[in-house]
């Protein structure tokens, strides 16, 4: 039985699955072919000058995208001048709430839609911060596509998630829902420019170390080689 993390393996094992059948190899990715994003083309392409908070999913409301919003906005009334971009495909109870919103906040909201190859690694590399407070994820690669690039994250302590990120080391955690916990981490990130370098270089170190697919693969062979010399 394969999981992707240790949370996922003590939740089955407390269900009766046998120890030494569970094998945690996480996700990965393939961090030479995310390289080349050009945070700057990114930038002068959509006018955004200032720290970006980047929110990269389905858009819905178990992916935090409803709490995010309301934070941002917490942080602009309080004068933090950052830029908020959703990239990724929208569903309808997102659009619901998106109409409904002062047309203030609309007005400062950069809406993507979904963001693939060159346009999704430049975004990488201008973004400041990723948030993706979610509770639905089981892991979240999202979250070491941004440490690729060095950024530190915001994440929620629900699913998989907390086993993913560090809590304080490369990247913040918040329960799910907590407008105003999240607004506070965010504030935290973008009002210290040095520990979020710290934070993302560790996430960097991480995905190296751990989550690129060449890394998952040789766990992957390492089981199936187990299962080939063991008893019949």
């Amino acid at each position: 039985v394969i999981v992707q993390t240790g949370i996922e393996k003590t939740a089955l094992a407390q269900r009766g699955v046998p120890a030494e059948r569970l094998h945690r190899l996480g996700m990965g990715v393939d961090l030479e072919a995310l390289a080349g994003g050009d945070g700057r083309r990114f930038r002068k392409r959509h006018g955004l000058d200032g720290p970006i908070v980047t929110f990269l999913g389905v858009v819905t409301y178990d992916k935090g995208s409803f709490h995010l919003v309301r934070a941002v906005e917490r942080l602009w009334a309080q004068g933090c001048p950052l830029h908020l971009v959703i990239a990724g495909p929208p569903v309808d109870e997102f659009n619901r709430f998106f109409r409904g919103l002062p047309e203030t906040t609309r007005e400062r909201v950069l809406r993507l839609g979904p963001v693939l190859g060159q346009d999704k690694r430049d975004l990488l590399a201008a973004t400041d911060v990723l948030a993706l407070p979610s509770r639905i994820d089981s892991f979240g690669i999202v979250y070491l596509e941004a440490w690729a690039y060095g950024k530190p994250v915001t994440g929620a302590r629900a699913g998989g998630v907390p086993d993913v990120i560090a809590e304080g080391k490369d990247g913040l955690l918040v329960d799910f829902g907590d407008v105003e916990a999240l607004a506070s981490a965010l504030g935290r990130l973008l009002d210290n420019p040095g520990q979020a370098e710290a934070m993302g270089r560790r996430g960097r170190e991480k995905v190296a170390a751990n989550y690129t697919w060449e890394k998952i693969y040789q766990k992957l062979r390492g089981v199936y080689k187990q299962l080939l010399d063991g008893p019949a």
